[in-house]
């Protein structure tokens, strides 16, 4: 009898050291796998305007109107094609398709009931220093995040922000900042508008889409 119970013993523990055995499977699942692969990509601008995005175009449509200059939103849009992969132990790497193609590091992974959520590395690409934009939320929560992947539609988005001043700076030589300048000046832009405008914050909005 005392040998039966002995099995009888060993095999429950045997039993409760497998179950514990695929919990700790479970909990080793890394939840960056499902967004591994190759994606197309649109990039848009915004300008933040008293804690909201307000799409470049829209931001530049009375200044249009004045210059009989008609803005349209994918003036200030990017496509292309990107690869992301796994980056050490607990990150992402996001690299533009091509020998020069920019990249970005994701951080503070975390998962959630749909995909996962996550921070982006700050990072200078030409100049202009690029930093996580807090602008993407969960449903039912108040926290915000960088960015987050969305399982069922494969789909990754993230956000950065510069200043206007640190952008145009980077983006224009001196003659064109002059000619610039000029066409600001007649559509009624003073100075005071300038200096208040240069501290504006530009968000890079960067939806991926899984091929």
């Amino acid at each position: 009898m005392k040998k039966f119970k002995f099995l009888f013993t060993m095999l429950l523990l045997a039993t409760m050291a497998g179950f514990s055995s695929c919990s700790d499977d479970e909990d080793d699942v890394d939840v960056r796998e499902q967004a591994i692969g190759n994606y197309s990509f649109t990039t848009s601008i915004y300008i933040e305007d008293e804690g909201k995005l307000v799409s470049f175009a829209s931001e530049l449509s009375d200044l249009g109107e004045a210059l009989g200059i008609e803005f349209k939103e994918s003036d200030f849009q990017v496509k292309g094609t990107a690869t992301v992969s796994k980056s050490g132990d607990s990150k992402i790497l996001i690299k533009e398709d091509g020998a020069d193609g920019d990249q970005w590091i994701l951080n503070n992974i975390k998962e959630a009931s749909n995909g996962f959520v996550f921070d982006v590395d700050a990072t200078t690409i030409d100049d202009v220093q690029f930093t996580n934009y807090s602008g993407y939320k969960l449903e039912g929560e108040t926290k915000t995040y960088g960015g987050g992947y969305i399982a069922t539609n494969k789909k990754l988005e993230f956000y950065l922000y510069s200043t206007l001043e640190e952008v145009l700076d980077a983006s224009l030589d001196e003659e064109t900042a002059d000619d610039l300048a000029e066409l600001l000046v007649a559509g009624g832009y003073t100075e005071e508008d300038a200096k208040e405008d240069a501290k504006q914050k530009v968000v890079f909005e960067f939806t991926l889409t899984k091929k």
